[in-house]
């Protein structure tokens, strides 16, 4: 898998500062921001996590629970499990909530106040969701970190046009690297939809409610 420090050398070559191991911290300040962005650009299916909810008085505190929650998207899924059967919550407005029976199974998100609140009694519910990459330490202590993404390209390409966008030397130069950052950010928007379509159709997962 690609490393924090491949993304440094990446940039460190095309901008000259030297070797990636030498820490830059405007160029690593970028690459954090190009990490964010890209990481945000979808619902990467290599950024799915599963996390517990812990309710109390049918809320639950999403910064505690799931804090690499990304609020840029709405949960995929919200569960729970009774008698080994599966009741998925259905998402809706926050203010609406209230005219909900508990037998309804639906959920409401305050992304500001990184609060989830349920319509049920349940205690302990399931998240399904996308998360966010934290940002790296700036300097060399994070550097052999593996990267979610397994093909760094991307996130070098964009780092090299906020570099560039950055400090004014070259706007043929951002404009350059970002017109490149966008075709390889399409290239891998496409495997990864194929991945996702590819797990869909060969999943021997049986369709319903029931756990096995």
């Amino acid at each position: 898998m690609a490393t924090l420090l491949d993304i440094k050398n990446f940039v460190a070559d095309l901008i000259g500062t030297g070797d990636g191991t030498t820490s830059v911290p405007k160029r690593d300040r970028i690459i954090n921001s190009a990490r964010r962005k890209f990481y945000s650009e979808k619902k990467w299916s290599f950024l799915k996590k599963t996390a517990t909810l812990n309710f109390t008085d049918n809320e639950a505190d999403l910064s505690a629970d799931a804090s690499d929650y990304n609020y840029k998207f709405d949960p995929i899924s919200i569960y729970t499990y009774s008698s080994n059967i599966k009741f998925q919550f259905t998402k809706v407005e926050w203010d609406d909530l209230t005219a909900y029976e508990t037998s309804n199974y639906v959920y409401a998100i305050d992304k500001a106040g990184k609060k989830i609140k349920i319509s049920t009694g349940d205690t302990t519910v399931s998240m399904e969701y996308i998360y966010l990459p934290t940002d790296k330490v700036i300097g060399t202590s994070d550097d052999t970190d593996e990267e979610p993404v397994g093909d760094i390209t991307a996130i070098g390409l964009l780092s090299l046009s906020m570099w560039y966008l950055g400090s004014r030397q070259s706007m043929a130069k951002y404009q350059l690297f970002k017109d490149e950052y966008k075709e390889e950010l399409t290239r891998l928007l496409l495997l990864d939809e194929h991945a996702i379509r590819r797990f869909r159709y060969t999943s021997n997962d049986r369709r319903g409610y029931r756990r096995r």
